[in-house]
């Protein structure tokens, strides 16, 4: 140290007399990247340490240096650039075409390549003059101003035009930064901003600030300049306002259209400002993340270099006992102090070499700053990995929220780095330049370099982590910090200007609002001719118009200002205001609170809100989405028996049991719960081995099996588990099934890399909890894993009595119970001799154990085609393979078959009892039909009972043939019937002996046997959608093992292809293997997943699933999640294939689908294959247009830019479909900003995707509700509002037009000038308001037991020309009947006061009443108090204004009208009442008539479902249907509204007043069911009445109960916990007791949907056989 230190101060003298540096240009860069190019002209040489290339180039040292050498022994350190090497450079050659660089690998550059790089010679020379003019020349002359120009548009635009340089980024490494431009002699670091500089523009790098917002504060003004008036409605009154400020043209006033048109698109751009504001929050919160850095301790920097090398290299490493510090070292002193520990982790080390550990911000960290990541912490950006804290130097990262995969990847420094910088002293002395690659979006590939002591390494992908990564199982790293802000991998790939999302109804309303505006020019120029006819021919008689003419231009300009409000100004701003409602109806919705993570839905935007019932593509992400990234090992088959493991529901069986909570449902989807901790780290679940011990215990085990396949739910369980396994082998341990499946059982706890950790908090409550201290010590064992599958394995290993208590090196100990769990365990120990790694080429895991006897074997697992091609009879096990194979696609083709079937039958008939309800409605000629058939094919559940009986059917037929070939007795010998593994014996006797289903010894003996039946239990784990793997091993020979571990080590240790070798030399041993077993995982889904994917689809919804993890993974959840079904064909396009042969695959496909010849079709793509097809035109044309058709697309490997390609392609491809987009991870945020509606999950993979969206839930089942109700509210409250509009707009203004006729079209009003212009302010706008905030067309659990209805949005069937057409045509026709009605009944007296008020008066007190009757009484379908009140209130409150606008008059006469007496004048004539009567009357009963008639002539699904409802027995099964969904919200307290007591109690006291209060008046319309859980959602509400207290005993009362509380006779609770009164001896109960007797068990009121469908069934077949 005191060399280095002296060399240091040197250094620093010397700097004093060195010529001033040069400014920063390519002299030192072009020498750095030169070398890879000099050194190709002779042989390379290679580093050991991962395989760097080394260039070594001669330096000249000046005659200054030497004597610097020399008192510094020599020779610098390590990692040192001294200022005596420093090259003298000339440019032998100009450097004119830079720019047209081409990019090539850094790793890998070309000798003979174009490049335009200088040639660099040792002893060449460069003057700052030149220096100086190459700088220049490399920069274009630009001014300042227009420098600053071009910053400014592109802060507005969001544009980046910063150009890749063509070779890489240099990043200076030092732990002082403000030292690398003396150390380097360039320009890297500027001292202002104390940041590196971009060479690019020569600035700093960008910040370290990621940004999901839309706006900023340069772009907001112009993007929503341009959105509001993409709004035609807008465009138009702007030019109606500039007219209207020209006075002469005006006769309304000039600025009554522009402020308020103003003010409304202010408060529309207020709106989305505040929207976009939470989102900089959030941004605000990510940026805010704090990290570590490490650097040179800042306030040591005002001493001088002398100071502080005296300070720190001389005096603090010696210390006497005291603390004193003393002058002299002893060797004593110096072997302690090698002795210490000097890692970077070492705080105490760092402080002493002047380091130390500051927390910074994720903004504040800018490129080259040197980042120390702890464990469960995420990457604030780019890295490369400098050291960890592991001795192996290797590092386990999560990349979940990069590429969806789960596994965990393995990250290591380069060897030569971790050496310098794992150890303080070398990492603070270590100085070199780091070449990275430009930043770009690609994940999955990196270059890069680094130059020390002359000599260059190369540096690879698993030399780097990007930022959105987790470190796991890893103490800490240190990372160099590479890229930074939207300039990482993950923001790359992200969107970086998000478009501005518009609903797709806004287009329809800007075709509307041309309409209208034609609609406006059309009246203005007839009422113009008129105008122009009239003058003509009474200008003359006329007198009082003295032969003035206005003008042609004037007149028309004047009826344009007139007519201007057949198009509402507060159009827009009504809408903002109730889209406002319906996002406080979404974020206040109970049922899509999660109670979990105490997270309620979340809008981020009002804008889009009417689209949520639109949707027709849902684009989801898989991990952290679709799946709860938890694998749990759900069944094995071993010796020809397949087995389930269903502890983990025992478990939580037991745990409802302890908690004594009953469940209303008879079906239960029991969850499995496990503790996570806030990082998400791959921690065990809670242990299952107090459940295995208990049951041990017990006389006979428990063989019911309540775990159902979510991807086959009908499918019967006819297994046994695996606790029956544990019994038969430790009542019989030396049977040969036993021994077999011992064997198999402890390869499951053998071949992984599986870490144990004793968890001290865990091991405690479990000896609470369990009287078995063993129970105890095992249930507190955790484990680290690589991948959750290894953690799977390693659990159930431990549940089964095979635990793994301790791995030391190579010695693994095991724990086992060979005699029982009531007697003391074993431990034996295991040397793992070797471990051949999985990888994505190999697919397989093989160790080489050393057992306890000495024997040595090897253990291989990996998929099953694999694995059948490394065992000893693989010709056998591949013919059968075959078989199995030919078997599972016959079935697959009859189940096809019947589907099609069904589909064709669906589109012929429709149900008998559908059919006879029209008929006794007298419903005929009905042309949609297609709703009905599907819901009547659900309700019968033909499709599912029928695939499964052809699947029962096979099976059968298949252990038949089974059982002829071996010579079974199906019968049953009891020494035979063990060979029926999955026959029905199993079902019939579950309490028969154990023995009777053990394969005898000649069957386990019987290698054919065992592969046939293994293979077949693979098939039918892979079609319930588990993950498979095969388990085999082989006894080695110890010479053979000798020789073939010394090739190992050789190829292990080689420099040159050591994957490739290792690989190679791995299969040599994984050969002639025998089969053990297998084993299946399940991919555990998140709650209600598989179920809300299958109503999606019914919706006509089509879910495409995006991932970025295996083509076999993603299939194995296809499955799982059903959007694969068994029947399906599945199109894996591969491009390892050749394109041509992917070419002919979709053209044949789309060709297949044409025909009608495909039940099911899912095509599956990885990222590779959508690159060339993205690449070709033609070829993603057909592509999309096969997407498109098909019923599901599942794309892997996909990249996050591809994911948003993918979306993008289809919203482009059709215009009118509506995208959906859902995820949780960083990966999906470009895909999420391209969907027309992005949703984001609060899942796992952190809030970045929640945060961007637009909409944000908790749990993926919610989309159910978000959608299909919520949505489809949203959809039919928007239409119908923008209907209720333009309605009552034309019906008011038409009548002014017609009016016109009787003025000779001089443009005179027929109202009252404050009425007109208070029609839509005050008398009109609460009906509009109502209908688009409270309307409810269906029950939301009817439009969740069906989500056929969602086809209303989707199919534009609420907004579309038809409808807005009739809706016009019946305003029209209304308003001329009105107006020509008041004319010629009310016309004789109207002149009565010699004014045309009354004749004004009563036809504008006609439309109002008709326009609010229409809008709140016949449109809203659910007409509660409120709809009552807003009727009330406009049509009252017009009658108070008639009062009202007396006095006002009474000021200042009227020239026109006789307002301020007219009223006492025409308001006492009954020939007026009876006039306005009429005028109401009329156009009411017209409206209700054409309804009545188009009922029962052509009613639509939603007619005949508000039918249904009314039904107790229809709702009832509504209600059970959609339970999942909605019980959060029924079985929730809630308190009744204060003021709704109050009314009712001020109205029980006037009755009782009055004389006629009847005590037995129920004035509760609701009964909260009592068996509620009670649980606020928020702390500090008020307590529920029937709440017990705190200290109370529970009491539980059930809901027969309740029911008995109000007679069953008359009331009857259904399960929303409404009280309906039951209606008898009329049509409508008779048809729903018809519909209960053949849908619904009598004596179960809450019978499982499956039961019901059975019932069905059998009854039909009794029926048919009958």
């Amino acid at each position: 140290m005191s060399h280095n230190g002296s060399s240091r101060s040197n250094y620093g003298n010397q700097l004093e007399v060195r010529q001033p540096r040069r400014k920063r240009g390519l002299s030192l860069r072009s020498q750095l990247l030169s070398r890879p190019i000099l050194q190709t002209s002779g042989p390379p040489e290679q580093k050991e340490s991962n395989g760097g290339n080394k260039a070594a180039i001669d330096y000249t040292n000046a005659g200054s240096g030497e004597h610097e050498a020399e008192s510094n022994g020599g020779a610098p350190k390590d990692g040192e650039f001294t200022p005596s090497s420093a090259p003298q450079i000339n440019i032998d050659k100009s450097f004119d075409n830079e720019t047209s660089h081409e990019y090539t690998p850094y790793n890998t550059l070309d000798v003979g390549s174009n490049r335009s790089v200088d040639r660099l010679s040792v002893s060449s020379t460069r003057s700052d003059t030149s220096s100086d003019f190459f700088f220049k020349k490399k920069r274009r002359n630009e001014s300042k101003a227009w420098k600053v120009l071009r910053r400014l548009k592109n802060r507005i635009l969001g544009i980046n035009d910063l150009k890749p340089t063509g070779y890489g980024r240099i990043i200076p490494f030092s732990v002082n930064m403000s030292d690398v431009n003396n150390y380097f002699q360039e320009d890297f670091y500027h001292e202002k901003s104390r940041s590196l500089i971009d060479e690019r523009n020569e600035e700093p790098y960008c910040k370290n600030i990621i940004t999901s917002s839309k706006y900023s504060i340069y772009s907001f003004f112009p993007k929503q300049l341009k959105a509001q008036f993409s709004k035609v409605a807008n465009c138009y009154f702007m030019v109606v306002a500039i007219m209207q400020m020209i006075p002469s043209w005006s006769t309304t006033g000039q600025f009554t259209t522009i402020i308020p048109l103003l003010i409304f698109m202010s408060i529309s751009m207020a709106r989305e400002a505040f929207d976009d504001w939470k989102r900089h929050v959030h941004d605000k919160e990510e940026n805010g993340k704090i990290s570590t850095i490490i650097k040179e301790d800042e306030e040591l920097s005002s001493f001088d270099t002398h100071s502080i090398t005296t300070i720190m290299t001389e005096t603090l490493p010696v210390t006497d006992n005291s603390g004193n510090l003393n002058a002299t070292s002893t060797p004593n002193d110096i072997r302690e102090e090698e002795e210490q520990d000097f890692s970077y982790a070492n705080k105490d080390i760092l402080k002493r070499y002047n380091l130390k550990e500051y927390h910074s911000k994720w903004k504040n960290i800018s490129v080259g700053d040197i980042v120390k990541v702890n464990e469960d912490e995420w990457f604030p950006a780019d890295v490369i990995l400098l050291a960890t804290s592991d001795n192996s130097q290797k590092s386990y990262v999560e990349t979940m929220a990069l590429d969806g995969e789960t596994n965990l990847k393995s990250k290591t420094p380069h060897a030569e780095l971790s050496q310098r910088s794992y150890r303080v002293p070398t990492l603070k002395r270590t100085k070199c330049l780091f070449t990275v690659e430009d930043p770009n979006i690609d994940l999955y590939n990196f270059e890069g370099h680094f130059t020390i002591n002359d000599e260059t390494y190369s540096l690879g992908p698993d030399n780097v982590v990007y930022r959105g990564s987790i470190l796991r199982n890893t103490s800490s790293v240190l990372g160099l910090v590479i890229f930074t802000g939207e300039e990482t991998k993950i923001r790359m790939n992200n969107i970086k200007n998000p478009r501005t999302k518009a609903p797709k109804l806004q287009k329809n309303i800007n075709y509307i609002v041309m309409f209208m505006v034609c609609v406006v020019i059309l009246l203005s120029a007839f009422s113009t001719m008129g105008q122009r006819l009239y003058f003509n021919e009474y200008k003359d008689k006329a007198w009082y118009l003295y032969s003035q003419d206005a003008g042609v231009a004037a007149t028309l300009m004047g009826f344009i200002i007139m007519y201007n409000t057949l198009i509402p100004l507060s159009l827009y701003v009504t809408m903002e205001i109730i889209k406002v409602m319906q996002l406080c109806f979404l974020q206040y919705d109970i049922d899509m609170y999660d109670p979990k993570t105490n997270t309620p839905a979340d809008a981020k935007t009002a804008t889009i809100l009417e689209e949520l019932g639109q949707v027709s593509y849902v684009f989801s992400d898989k991990t952290g989405t679709l799946t709860d990234n938890l694998m749990i090992f759900r069944k094995f088959s071993v010796c020809g028996i397949s087995w389930i493991h269903d502890l983990d529901l025992k478990l939580q069986s037991s745990l409802n049991d302890e908690e004594d909570l009953p469940d209303r449902r008879t079906e239960q989807n029991p969850t499995l719960s496990r503790s996570i901790s806030q990082s998400g780290s791959h921690h065990a679940r809670p242990s299952t081995t107090s459940i295995v011990r208990e049951s041990m215990d017990l006389r006979s085990v428990n063989s019911e099996v309540t775990w159902k396949s979510s991807a086959q739910p009908k499918k019967r369980q006819h297994l046994r588990n695996s606790l029956h396994v544990l019994k038969y082998i430790q009542s019989h341990p030396q049977t040969l099934f036993a021994k077999k499946t011992i064997f198999f059982l402890l390869s499951i706890a053998l071949c992984n890399t599986c870490l144990p950790k004793k968890n001290t908090d865990s091991d405690n409550t479990s000896n609470e909890n369990s009287n078995e201290t063993d129970a105890g010590s095992d249930a507190g064992i955790e484990f680290q894993a690589a991948s959750p599958d290894e953690l799977a394995l390693i659990q159930a290993a431990r549940d089964l009595g095979f635990v793994m208590i301790n791995r030391d090196n190579d010695k693994l100990y095991l724990k086992t119970y060979p005699k029982g769990f009531e007697n003391d365990p074993k431990i034996d120990i295991y040397e793992i001799l070797d471990v051949i790694e999985f990888s994505s080429a190999r697919k397989r895991m093989s160790v080489i154990v050393q057992f306890p006897d000495g024997r040595i074997c090897i253990i291989c697992k990996g998929a099953d085609n694999v694995i059948i091609e490394k065992l000893k009879n693989k010709e056998m096990a591949k013919i059968k393979s075959k078989e199995i194979l030919l078997n599972s696609k016959e079935r697959k083709a009859q189940e096809a078959d019947a589907v099609l079937l069904t589909k064709l039958s669906q589109e012929m008939d429709a149900r008998k009892s559908i059919s006879t309800l029209r008929k006794s409605l007298h419903i005929e000629g009905r042309r949609n039909s297609g709703v009905m058939p599907s819901i009547d094919n659900y309700l019968m559940n033909n499709d599912e009972n029928e695939i499964e009986e052809i699947a029962t059917q096979s099976r059968k037929s298949l252990h038949l043939q089974q059982a002829k070939k071996y010579s079974i007795d199906v019968g049953g010998s009891k020494e035979q019937n063990g060979s029926r593994a999955q026959g029905e014996s199993f079902q019939r006797q579950p309490d028969a002996d154990l023995m009777d289903f053990i394969p005898n010894d000649k069957l386990l003996v019987n290698e054919e046997f065992l592969v046939e039946k293994t293979l077949e239990h693979l098939e039918e784990f892979s079609s319930e959608g588990l993950r498979t793997l095969l388990y085999s091993f082989r006894w080695l020979n110890k010479n053979d093992y000798e020789t073939w571990s010394r090739q190992y080590n050789e190829a292990k240790i080689s420099i040159f292809e050591r994957n490739k070798k290792v690989e190679e030399v791995g299969e040599k041993i994984e050969i002639n293997l025998e089969l053990t077993g297998a084993i299946a995982i399940e991919d555990k889904l998140q709650e209600g997943v598989s179920d809300s994917i299958e109503k999606l689809r019914r919706a006509g919804l089509k879910m495409w699933m995006l991932t970025g993890d295996k083509r076999e993974t993603a299939i194995n959840i296809g499955y799982s999640c059903r959007l694969i079904k068994d029947y399906s064909d599945v199109i894996v396009l591969n491009i390892d294939e050749g394109l041509d042969s992917v070419y002919h695959r979709i053209d044949q496909a789309c060709k297949d689908i044409s025909a009608g010849s495909v039940a099911h079709c899912v095509v599956v793509v990885d990222g590779a294959t959508l690159g060339e097809i993205e690449n070709n035109q033609d070829f993603i044309t057909l592509f999309l247009n096969l997407c498109v058709q098909v019923d599901s697309v599942i794309c892997c490997r996909a990249s996050p830019s591809q994911k948003a390609n993918m979306v993008s392609s289809i919203r482009k491809w059709n215009k009118k479909a509506v995208t959906l987009a859902i995820g949780d991870g960083a990966n999906d945020i470009a895909m999420i900003q391209s969907a027309d509606i992005g949703v984001g999950i609060t899942g796992k993979e952190g809030l970045q995707a929640a945060r961007a969206a637009d909409y944000a839930i908790a749990q993926f089942r919610f989309l159910l509700k978000l959608l299909l109700v919520n949505g489809r509210y949203n959809y039919v409250r928007t239409s119908k509002f923008v209907l209720c509009t333009f309605y009552k707009e034309l019906f008011f203004y038409l009548t002014q037009a017609i009016y016109q006729r009787n003025t000779l079209f001089s443009g005179s009003s027929m109202y009252e000038s404050w009425s007109l212009s208070m029609f839509n302010t005050l008398f009109t706008s609460l009906p509009v308001l109502c209908v688009g905030m409270f309307d409810k067309d269906l029950k939301p659990a009817t439009l969740l037991a069906v989500p056929e209805l969602y086809a209303k949005g989707r199919l534009y069937q609420s907004f579309n020309l038809k409808v807005f057409v009739f809706w016009m045509f019946l305003a029209a026709m209304q308003s001329v009947g009105v107006s020509f009605l008041a004319y010629y009944v009310w016309g004789v007296t109207a002149l009565r006061d010699n004014t045309t008020f009354p004749l004004g008066n009563v036809v504008f007190t006609a439309l109002v009443v008709v326009i609010n009757a229409k809008c709140e009484l016949i449109e809203m379908q659910n007409r509660q108090w409120l709809a009552w009140a807003a009727f009330i209130i406009s049509v009252g409150g017009y009658a108070l204004w008639n009062v009202l606008i007396m006095g006002l008059y009474r000021s200042r006469d009227s020239p026109i009208f006789f307002v301020a007496h007219g009223l006492y004048t025409f308001g006492r004539d009954q020939s007026w009442w009876a006039v306005l009567l009429l005028l109401i009357t009329i156009p009411v009963l017209f409206d209700i008539f054409f309804k009545v008639f188009k009922f029962i002539f052509s009613p639509n699904d939603d007619d005949l479902f508000k039918m249904f409802e009314k039904d107790i027995d229809m709702r009832r099964y509504f209600e059970e249907q959609s339970y999942n969904e909605l019980h959060q919200g029924w079985t929730y307290p809630e308190e009744d509204s204060i003021w709704r007591k109050k009314i009712l109690a001020v109205f029980i006291y006037i009755l009782s007043k009055a004389g006629i209060h009847n005590s037995k008046i129920d004035v509760s319309d609701d009964v909260e069911l009592q068996d509620s859980p009670v649980h606020r959602k928020r702390a500090g509400t008020n307590p529920n009445p029937v709440e017990l207290p705190p200290d109370a005993e529970p009491e539980v009362v059930y809901r027969g109960d309740t029911e008995t509380q109000f007679g069953s006779n008359e009331y009857e609770i259904l399960p929303s916990g409404k009280r309906v009164r039951i209606k008898r001896d009329n049509f409508w109960s008779n048809m729903g007791s018809r519909i209960r007797s053949r849908y619904r068990d009598n004596e179960e009121t809450d019978a499982d949907v499956d039961a019901i469908i059975e019932e069905r069934l059998n009854g039909l077949k009794n029926e048919s056989n009958g």
